[in-house]
């Protein structure tokens, strides 16, 4: 069960039509500032899946992260089984080098992948990131179940990648029917594009700073209020925390428990 999440309706009400088989917005975008409440949107957002909807979430840290290490971890998330027109790629690109398939697992794929995308100049590198990511999307078409893409912290992931996946990523993304994509982050890509932006809902979050909106999560997180008038009081808590949402559940965490204050 997801965690009892502050506010945020609109931006939960975009990503379940994100989740529906005929939605007609599947690129989501979520932009704030840190300590507006991104990452508990999404954590909140990943737990509230549908059934029968499959996800890759990855977190984009700057050159720990590259696109060879998103190609992977996809493999790894969906299954290499299903990523043959991929893998088939990637091996006519390592010079005849072999992959073996051994009981669903492939040996060395990771460094595979890396060296399939190498090359000397940067035309010839790009070519071949187009390439892979084209026989990706042909594998990603024959899922049986849609699929979720969600990245997080992209203000962090290198120019590389940022324009990847504001480029070719996102624009195939648009003419692939069952995968969606959220990208999150204190910047993200722009909405205003011509490939993909009409089937893009972007979202700024600010935090939430008004206390009805945590007065049912406090409560659900079974806290011990101030008796008397606890919506005042709460009041005063979200304006010293500025709305920042971690920052307010923090201090929510630390009040004594109701259950322990009872001796059960």
């Amino acid at each position: 069960m997801a965690a009892p999440l502050a506010n945020f309706d609109r931006e939960r009400r975009a990503f379940a039509e994100l989740c529906e088989s005929d939605c007609r917005k599947c690129i989501l975008l979520f932009q704030g500032e840190s300590g507006t409440g991104k990452t508990s949107l999404i954590t909140y957002c990943l737990a509230s899946l549908p059934e029968g909807v499959q996800h890759l979430a990855i977190q984009l840290r700057s050159s720990a992260v590259s696109v060879a290490e998103i190609f992977y971890r996809s493999g790894t998330c969906l299954g290499w089984q299903h990523l043959s027109h991929f893998r088939r790629q990637v091996d006519e690109m390592q010079e005849g080098a072999r992959i073996q398939v051994d009981h669903n697992t492939l040996s060395g794929i990771n460094n595979s992948i890396r060296v399939a995308l190498q090359a000397d100049n940067l035309s010839d590198r790009e070519q071949r990131r187009a390439a892979l990511t084209d026989a990706w999307f042909e594998d990603v078409k024959s899922l049986e179940c849609p699929t979720l893409v969600a990245l997080d912290t992209y203000e962090q992931a290198t120019t590389e990648v940022q324009e990847w996946i504001g480029g070719p990523f996102l624009a195939r993304v648009a003419r692939t029917s069952g995968l969606r994509a959220l990208i999150a982050g204190q910047s993200v890509p722009t909405a205003n594009n011509i490939e993909w932006g009409h089937c893009c809902e972007s979202y700024s979050l600010f935090g939430v700073p008004e206390a009805k909106h945590w007065l049912p999560v406090a409560r659900a997180m079974k806290r011990r209020l101030p008796l008397g008038d606890p919506l005042t009081w709460l009041a005063g808590v979200c304006a010293a925390l500025k709305g920042r949402p971690k920052e307010i559940m923090q201090f929510l965490e630390a009040l004594p428990s109701l259950e322990d204050a009872d001796g059960r």
